[in-house]
């Protein structure tokens, strides 16, 4: 999650050299994820489904990141950036239905990425009480 979302740097040794003896050690961790760490239940992490890529041969875990503490936007939302992966970063509200609903009906998805999405807004559907208005998703197998 760091180096998605907080702007760690990558601990992949297959990518570059490792320099650092640990580099999972907590002392290395950035600002906001010390401050979710530091308190149990700020932090809620899930698998909200298993899946069998019938295209690819690949099997998919979904998963959900919750984070329960609603000070966390305001004290570190301008931290939050988009790695080195993605040209953009992109913001929606599971208040806004109309653009979860263009957002899910997006083309440009890939099926594992789908989902994912899917899964993880139907768990926030059963866990987010009023703060979440997500549209219907209903499953179909097509011929």
């Amino acid at each position: 999650m760091e180096e998605e979302l907080f702007g760690r740097d990558d601990v992949d040794s297959t990518v570059t050299s490792q320099r650092s003896a640990d580099p999972l050690h907590p002392s290395r961790l950035s600002e906001p994820m010390r401050w979710l760490t530091e308190v149990p239940g700020r932090l809620r992490m899930e698998c909200t489904g298993f899946g069998l890529n019938l295209v690819s041969g690949n099997y998919e875990f979904a998963s959900l990141i919750v984070i329960e503490d609603e000070t966390f936007w305001d004290r570190f939302g301008g931290m939050i950036e988009a790695n080195w992966e993605s040209s953009s970063l992109r913001r929606y509200s599971t208040a806004d239905t109309d653009l979860l609903t263009e957002l899910i009906t997006d083309v440009a998805w890939s099926n594992e990425g789908l989902f994912a999405m899917t899964q993880g807004l139907h768990r926030l559907t059963e866990i987010g009480g009023p703060r979440v208005k997500i549209p219907p998703i209903e499953w179909e197998i097509r011929k």
